[in-house]
């Protein structure tokens, strides 16, 4: 499928890009993390409260309900069994942080929205930006919580992102409109989400030798798992009880590779990004396989 392998193809041009900026000295390794304070405190939560200011509203959650509470529960058993693999794959604590949030998380910002755009239209976007939505709640709160090691202090996730989430939550149920001027700047913060998280990848990428990443065995049942048993199982176990749309974008979405932020937020606190590059990095690569793979088994498209 040309769409899948043209989201990858943008998505690692960038990659490319900062890997050249950071090989060349043209921007210093030091500097990478000014690019992850601007994701975390900028970029993120004028994304994340626009989503949510925009949808999150009493109809959209009556009516979309079904998908919601299905996304609730398999964030919840990722999140549990996601706890316990990692340990099977490697002794080092922060790798298993970065191992877990990895099976919970797929890459549905960066690329799961334009993917579920270009094959479902309009509807395919509601419908993975609606089942999304349990996710977001976890990124920001666990996710951020284990790969910052802040742990779930509250006072300590009080943080922009969860911030313009509440935020968002609230002004959405009250059906407070947002500004066109806003509204304008809200849109151009979005749109550089995705580049400057490439950008930053492949700055990160930099630092180390390809091998290093790429070559690290302890990477790829965590890929494998995300990549392929995952979507598999979360497919069949809803067939039987679901509608074949619902099926469709809920594997459309598990399908997709590792989620970014194992390089954002560890850059943003100075943790070591090695695992956090590499799983993102050859997921992504791998998913121009495996993603039209798991559509073909499932039909979708």
């Amino acid at each position: 499928m040309w769409t899948v392998f043209e989201q990858i193809i943008i998505l690692l041009l960038f990659v490319a890009i900062g890997y050249v900026l950071g090989k060349t000295g043209i921007v210093k390794h030091e500097h990478s993390k000014a690019l992850s304070t601007l994701l975390v405190y900028v970029f993120l939560p004028c994304n994340v409260f626009k989503t949510f200011v925009v949808r999150f509203n009493v109809e959209y959650i009556f009516a979309n309900w079904y998908s919601i509470a299905i996304s609730s529960v398999i964030v919840i058993v990722l999140a549990i069994a996601s706890h316990f693999i990692p340990r099977s794959v490697t002794k080092d604590k922060y790798e298993r942080s970065v191992f877990e949030y990895s099976l919970v998380v797929p890459n549905s910002g960066y690329m799961g929205y334009a993917l579920a755009s270009s094959v479902f239209g309009a509807a395919g976007l509601m419908g993975i930006m609606t089942m999304a939505l349990p996710l977001q709640i976890y990124i920001y709160t666990f996710g951020y919580a284990i790969l910052t090691k802040q742990g779930l202090n509250f006072k300590k996730l009080i943080n922009p992102v969860l911030i313009a989430t509440l935020l968002g939550m609230i002004l959405g149920l009250l059906k407070m409109p947002v500004p066109a001027f806003a509204g304008s700047i809200l849109d151009s913060a979005s749109a550089c989400m995705a580049p400057i998280s490439m950008i930053l990848t492949g700055l990160v990428i930099s630092e180390f030798k390809i091998k290093d990443i790429a070559f690290n065995a302890r990477i790829y049942p965590i890929i494998l798992l995300r990549l392929v048993v995952i979507p598999v199982i979360i497919g069949f176990a809803l067939k039987p009880f679901c509608d074949a749309w619902t099926v469709s974008i809920a594997v459309l979405l598990y399908a997709l590779p590792c989620g970014m932020n194992t390089v954002v937020f560890p850059k943003l606190v100075g943790e070591d990004c090695r695992s956090g590059a590499g799983v993102a990095l050859v997921s992504t690569i791998l998913s121009a396989i495996t993603v039209p793979l798991i559509f073909f088994i499932f039909g979708i498209g």
